[in-house]
């Protein structure tokens, strides 16, 4: 079993997964700084909707990553930049690196349907995060790259297909749409509109030729795009399997929540993805929860015995989902600051290993 410092050691690329609601973010930020504060230069990126990571380290974050300013008493020697994504940031950045000429980036980007496309799509800044997070993985600047996901469901969604948006290039759909113009592309540009025109024919009678011509014109320009997307989407999903990628999955010792995170264990495990860590949150403090379940005279309220009782249950069956198992305990007030988070990053508490497994 492999306390924190051993996991980080360990890995190049860390994705922290859990329900929504149970610390997912703060965990990420600690992670990111007990790495730095192991000498490592971390790149910490964050998708998630709550928008919490920037507010929690008192920095505005944007598509680009920004350095966290650490004073010298909280003992780092390494650093950590963060970056809140903005999805039509990525958007444009992945449109001029596989656009064939910064003219057609330009188009493209200047195209109604892509003005549309890049900021309402649901769905996309999941994938365009892993875009961002094959670029990270290969710069030789960072250690250690910590990836802070959506909940739970969003999260599953883009692991299981990172290669979304690249395999649409092989859609019979998108292939029917944009045949008319490539034909008619061989016969000018000039030509491009009224040869398409009339190789729709009948489609383009019922459904209205200009929302087609648009979009059929937009998949034509996005080719070289799309395919850039399949490539990295292939790249990806080798870099998600590596050794050195490891999966934390993080939650809070209750019913709900360990049904959640147990399903979420193995939705990975049957996309083979291995858990390297399990993370509980708002735990009793050990001494305390060994106190109420041990000692019939505790001075405590009767309610905190039944939850020490509860909590000490579910983490006996949270252990089976992942070969290290680390504690938090419960505060009164979250970390507001650096201070509070560092005071977390010395706090966290690796469990002993389950009983029967090798250390």
């Amino acid at each position: 079993m492999q306390d924190l410092a051993g996991v980080i050691d360990s890995h190049r690329v860390l994705v922290l997964l859990g329900a929504g609601g149970v610390g997912k973010t703060t965990s990420s930020i600690v992670v990111a700084l007990a790495a730095a504060r192991r000498g490592k230069r971390v790149a910490l990126l964050s998708i998630d909707p709550a928008k919490r990571l920037a507010k929690a380290l008192g920095i505005p974050l944007s598509n680009e990553l920004a350095p966290l300013k650490v004073a010298t008493e909280f003992g780092i020697s390494g650093t950590v930049h963060a970056a809140m994504l903005d999805q039509k940031a990525v958007f444009d950045q992945m449109v001029d690196r596989h656009a064939p000429s910064p003219q057609i980036a330009s188009r493209i980007k200047a195209h109604s349907v892509y003005q549309s496309a890049s900021t309402n799509l649901g769905g996309p800044l999941e994938y365009m995060a892993l875009a961002k997070l094959m670029d990270l993985a290969s710069d030789p600047n960072f250690d250690l790259v910590v990836l802070d996901t959506p909940p739970d469901t969003h999260a599953l969604d883009f692991l299981a297909r990172p290669n979304l948006l690249g395999s649409f290039m092989d859609a019979n759909v998108m292939n029917w749409l944009i045949k008319p113009f490539m034909v008619a592309s061989r016969l000018g540009f000039g030509k491009l509109f009224s040869a398409s025109e009339r190789l729709m024919g009948g489609m383009a009678r019922v459904s209205g030729f200009e929302p087609l011509r648009q979009f059929a014109e937009f998949l034509l320009l996005m080719q070289d795009v799309i395919e850039g997307f399949h490539k990295t989407g292939e790249k990806t999903v080798t870099l998600l399997k590596r050794e050195d990628t490891g999966f934390i999955l993080v939650s809070v010792p209750s019913q709900t929540a360990m049904r959640s995170i147990s399903n979420l264990a193995t939705q990975l495990e049957q996309m083979s993805y291995k858990p390297c860590a399990l993370l509980i949150n708002r735990c009793l403090p050990i001494n305390v929860a060994a106190d109420l379940t041990e000692n019939e005279q505790s001075e405590h309220l009767g309610y905190l015995k039944l939850k020490a009782h509860g909590q000490r249950s579910i983490m006996e069956q949270l252990k089976r989902l992942a070969p290290s198992i680390w504690q938090l305990h419960e505060r009164e007030h979250d970390p507001g600051d650096l201070a509070g988070l560092m005071e977390l990053v010395g706090s966290i508490v690796t469990m002993p290993a389950p009983t029967g497994t090798q250390k």
